[in-house]
Formats: structure tokens, C-alpha cells, sequence
């Protein structure tokens, strides 16, 4: 019988009830399971998209390559270039007289895919399966990057307002598109109250 087939948590009938005290309890429940690989993935892109200097969505993006286990790449998130202005002190470039201005190429921000791409210390290409897990579904700009890099993978957690054709052309040339989600990411997401695009006048 291997290790995985074994009945867990028997060692507990003869173990010191004050050394099980010492151990984490959430783990000697019946239900636990650890995380996915994937699920800590998505949690990073959903930790990073916090460092997002943009006032309107918080965007991670994960970069990482699968062989036998995952193997984190670069991680990026939106947001004005390297010595950019702050928006919380210039103001939102969209924004001209109090109104906000869309689709004119105002934005500041570069988004979280393309970061995340450009901060791989390596070239992307040179691996046979590298994935992205990004919070918000890849606009067409990023998905072209994405197809040019030779991503094979992309997992997202949200949808917003994205052009709707993006989807097929990232799969037409040859790149799986999943929307990811786990009991755990969800339990996970939900205790830290976390939305990347709606409800902005809750605390987070």
C-alpha cells in the first residue's frame, strides 16, 4: 500500500493529546487538503495585484513554467511605468475636466500581463509549457504578447469588460484559456473580502 492509499491521521489515537495540541488543528481535520499549485498561483497574482498604482482595477499577473511540478517565472501588476507620476497625486490620466475619457490611449499604465512578461529573467519561448495566471481576463493588446512569448496557458479569475473576441483568437493560435477556480481559492477570496473591479467603497 503506498503512502497516498493509507487512511490518514491514525497516528493520532497514540499520539500525547499535548504534543497534538502543538500542531496545527485545521490540518488534523478530516476535510483538509492542501492547496493546488494552482491555487497558490492564483494566490500570488491576486497578492501582487495589490502594489497596482491604478484607481480603477488591481491587476496581478503570474508567470511560471510546469515539468514535473510548477516553477515560478516573474510575477507583475498594472500600473504607471518606472518613474512615472503617482496617480494618487497627478490624478488619473483618463480623467480630463472630471470626466473620465475612453478608448483615446490616455492611460499611463502598463497592464500586469505585459509586466509580468518583461520581468522574466528569462525568454518565456525557450520553455516547452510556460502558463499565466492573471486576476482579470487578458485584453487583445496583452494576448498578442501572450501568443509572441509562447504561452501556452492562460488562467484567469475574473471577467470585466474586455473585448469579447479576445478568447478565440487566444485559442485559434494555440493557447488554452481556463477560468480557474477551487474551493480553496474561493474560501480564500472570500475571507479576505477581495474584488479586483467592483464594491471599491469596501475597505481592502
Amino acid at each position: 500500500m503506498s503512502v497516498s492509499e493509507k487512511e490518514p491521521l491514525l497516528w493520532l489515537r497514540h499520539t500525547d493529546p499535548e504534543v497534538v495540541k502543538k500542531m496545527f488543528q485545521y490540518k488534523l481535520e478530516r476535510a483538509y487538503e492542501r492547496p493546488s499549485q494552482l491555487d497558490i498561483e492564483a494566490q500570488k497574482a491576486i497578492v501582487i495585484s495589490k502594489r497596482s498604482t491604478c484607481l480603477f482595477y488591481e491587476v496581478g499577473a503570474s508567470l511560471f513554467y510546469v515539468k514535473h511540478g510548477i516553477y515560478h517565472l516573474s510575477d507583475g501588476y498594472n500600473g504607471a511605468s518606472r518613474g512615472d507620476v503617482d496617480p494618487r497625486v497627478e490624478g488619473c490620466a483618463r480623467v480630463v475636466d472630471g470626466v473620465i475619457q475612453e478608448g483615446k490611449g490616455l492611460c499611463r499604465g502598463s497592464h500586469a500581463e505585459l509586466n509580468a512578461i518583461g520581468n522574466c529573467p528569462v525568454d518565456p519561448a525557450t520553455y516547452e509549457d510556460v502558463r499565466m495566471m492573471v486576476t482579470l481576463h487578458p485584453c487583445y493588446s496583452c494576448a498578442k504578447q501572450i501568443v509572441n512569448r509562447g504561452i501556452k496557458t492562460v488562467y484567469y479569475l475574473w471577467e470585466y469588460g474586455r473585448e469579447e473576441f479576445v478568447t478565440a483568437y487566444l485559442e485559434r493560435l494555440g493557447v488554452r484559456v481556463e477560468k480557474y477556480s477551487s474551493a480553496f481559492i474561493q474560501r480564500w477570496i472570500d475571507r479576505n473580502g477581495y474584488d479586483p473591479v467592483g464594491l471599491r467603497d469596501r475597505e481592502r
